[in-house]
């Protein structure tokens, strides 16, 4: 890594970890999550069917579900499997529900591909075309060699070997400037050196070579054809979207991407006509495996690729979109599991459950197992195991069961608010508790550093008792977040983070830990995003504590990104300074000591 960059990067820890947030990134913050509206476009589903009548067992797709539930690291929000265009399992873990978008962190990589493909389908640009054909401005005299043989094959293939990464984008302002300034950990094309940045220079191509935004040419030659609901796509701070991650999809369109490659391209409009989206020789180039990765699966262009012939999208927190052309199957997984690859026991349950097993064109139906299938997708929760029947639910004839499948209710209806428990109202109702001096943010950090959204300190978390509901209110610097708990089901709400707005629920449970101190324990959910924040309150006596935590957490998610040279900085500076990592564990997992004193009415030091 450049010295230059090593200085930024020490500089932004010192920050992060001292809570100096305010001037800690390299241009004034300004709010990148966008909000999510149903109704800023309407989503053309899918075809929907029973699992029997697409050569798929309902009893096998009920016991995928309940093993994917009981991985510890798994923490699913949503899932659908598809057979041959056809939808035949949609689930969601409430709060999460596939009817909301999901961030899909790296698995957009791929949809900045396809919008390569269009271009080179288009006779506008050649893989093997130099970079320097699309921006002369980075190439002078000066401009080494390496950089000068950079290619279009080079950044899809994740070859290009430049060491302006992911972290760089943290630190810099003009990230294309940065890329190509930057030097090289090898000659380009002669190793795999997964690079978000290389996904973004991608994105600036598109904008160079069309004069509109990636998003604007996807939405006429992609989004619209295929009938996208909402979308959208976070830009840099100089204004183009990031190309290799922050984009915003539902998961059904997910599964549309998928789709369309396993159709070579093609795609069947709601007239019964076809069109050729993609060209059938991009998609062979694409997901044909270009170069070794020595991980599970190997690369294409933007694109892993399977031994058994398949092919993956795949977001890091386990974002998938998992495709078997044999089998005409494709299965979209989102998750805030701590995994960042595809070497994890997701991903392995999902190669056990549907790789290298033929399917049928058709099974007889199988009424009892649907229904049971239908009792179980309606209950799953986030971070739960899934619920045992205390019966089995009755059989329906399989004509109404495929009625109730087709035109039923996509899931039950929430469970209304039960009275407040007596415990929770003589403990917490009423209760104003006032935190010391902090930077604790009520958003996880994970997504705090995604976003530049840091949290502004905890100052009170008090609690109101009213018809029947608690709520927690969080107050932040100088704004105050209302949190319903509903101790009988998660319960919506929305909150203005940074200007930014964030879908939430929380999941509360008031237990006692070995001591029998009272505990009440939070999970916090943000159903679009991949991060939750877990809380616990611990009601001593003398003086509560407060502990937060999330899932997956920043310094897991450091940690498993070992042998990248900017990650390997981070955690370098903590090997040989025990309070250093002692402030690093503080700052991932801070624990704060809190009063029911009001700070003013505290007597001054002497």
């Amino acid at each position: 890594m450049e010295l230059k960059t090593q200085v930024k990067a020490l500089n932004y820890t010192k920050k992060l970890l001292l809570g100096e947030t305010d001037s800690i990134l390299p241009w004034p913050y300004y709010p990148q999550k966008p909000a999510f509206d149903p109704q800023s476009r309407t989503l053309v589903p899918l075809p929907r069917s029973t699992p029997e009548a697409q050569g798929l067992s309902s009893g096998q797709l009920e016991e995928f579900l309940r093993r994917l539930a009981a991985l510890p690291e798994a923490c699913p929000q949503s899932v659908l499997v598809l057979r041959r265009g056809q939808i035949v399992l949609e689930a969601g873990f409430a709060p999460c529900s596939p009817q909301v978008w999901h961030v899909t962190h790296s698995l957009c990589k791929t949809v900045t591909g396809m919008a390569i493909g269009l271009l080179a389908d288009e006779g506008k640009l050649e893989l093997d075309q130099p970079l320097s054909d699309v921006f002369p401005e980075f190439f002078n005299l000066f401009t080494s060699r390496r950089t000068r043989s950079l290619t279009f094959r080079h950044l899809l293939t994740m070859t290009s070997g430049v060491n302006f990464r992911e972290v760089g984008a943290l630190l810099e302002k003009n990230w294309l400037r940065a890329y190509f300034e930057s030097d090289h950990a090898f000659d380009p094309g002669t190793r795999f050196d997964y690079n978000s940045m290389n996904s973004y220079v991608l994105a600036c191509a598109v904008q160079r070579l069309t004069g509109q935004s990636l998003m604007e040419f996807l939405t006429a030659r992609l989004f619209n054809p295929l009938g996208f609901g909402p979308v959208a796509w976070e830009k840099c701070p100089m204004g183009v979207e990031k190309g290799g991650w922050g984009m915003y999809l539902m998961p059904e369109d997910m599964a549309k991407l998928g789709l369309l490659l396993l159709q070579k391209g093609a795609w069947k409009n709601a007239d019964g006509s076809t069109s050729q989206i993609l060209s059938p020789g991009w998609v062979e180039q694409m997901t044909t495996r270009q170069v070794e990765t020595q991980g599970v699966a190997d690369y294409g262009l933007h694109i892993w690729t399977l031994p058994q012939g398949g092919f993956t999208m795949n977001g890091m927190f386990g974002q998938y979109v998992y495709c078997l052309p044999q089998q005409e199957l494709a299965v979209v997984l989102c998750e805030s599991s701590p995994n960042l690859f595809s070497d994890s026991r997701v991903f392995s349950l999902l190669q056990g459950t549907f790789a290298d097993k033929p399917l049928p064109d058709s099974l007889p139906a199988d009424p009892s197992a649907l229904e049971k299938l239908n009792w179980l997708t309606q209950r799953l929760q986030y971070q739960r195991p899934a619920p045992q029947p205390e019966s089995p639910p009755p059989a329906l004839p399989w004509y109404k069961a495929l009625w109730r499948r087709l035109f039923g209710p996509k899931e039950l209806p929430a469970p209304g608010p039960q009275p407040l428990p007596a415990r929770a109202q003589e403990l917490l109702a009423g209760k104003t508790f006032y935190a010391p001096d902090n930077h604790v943010g009520l958003l996880p950090l994970m997504a705090q550093c995604m976003q530049g959204n840091y949290g502004q300190g905890l100052r009170s978390l008090a609690f109101e008792g009213r018809e029947g509901i608690l709520r927690m209110l969080w107050q932040e610097g100088e704004d105050t977040f209302s949190i319903p708990l509903n101790f009988a089901a998660p319960q919506s709400c929305t909150l203005l983070l940074g200007q930014e707005q964030w879908m939430a629920a929380a999941m509360p449970v008031l237990t006692a830990n070995e001591d029998d101190v009272p505990v009440l324990k939070i999970t916090l959910c943000f159903p679009e995003h991949s991060s939750s924040r877990r809380i616990k309150l611990f009601l001593y006596d003398q003086q509560p504590l407060l502990r937060l935590e999330e899932t997956p957490s920043l310094l897991d998610s450091m940690q498993q990104m070992s042998g990248n040279a900017q990650v390997d900085l981070f955690l370098d500076l903590f090997k040989d300074a025990g309070y250093a990592r002692y402030r690093l564990n503080r700052f991932c997992s801070p624990e704060l000591h809190l009063t029911e004193t009001p700070p003013e009415a505290l007597a001054p030091v002497e």
